[in-house]
């Protein structure tokens, strides 16, 4: 059995607050859905800053993974490899 790689989530200054005040998180999960999945329930109060109630990515967020956003990738089912770094990046007032 393998287990689900762990990444890097890099909280930007205007959601830290929600995230107990860490500008990093370690989540883990198959594909970017389910990090962002895994930082909501760990954090609570950021996942509606993330994520909509039909489960897709809030408009005024940006997700990059690496260097990409996974916009060109693909999207929340973009898979997740091992030592990579998800950004979150505010395009918009969160």
């Amino acid at each position: 059995m393998f287990d689900s790689p762990v990444v890097s989530v890099h909280i930007p200054q205007a959601l830290r607050g929600f995230a107990g005040g860490q500008p990093e998180i370690m989540a883990s999960g198959d594909t970017v859905g389910e990090v962002l999945e895994a930082v909501g329930h760990e954090y609570p109060g950021i996942r509606s800053h993330l994520m909509s109630a039909e489960g897709n990515l809030q408009a005024g967020v940006a997700v990059f993974l690496g260097p990409r956003s996974i916009r060109e990738m693909q999207g929340l089912a973009t898979p997740i490899e091992l030592a990579e770094t998800l950004s979150i990046v505010p395009i918009g007032s969160v």
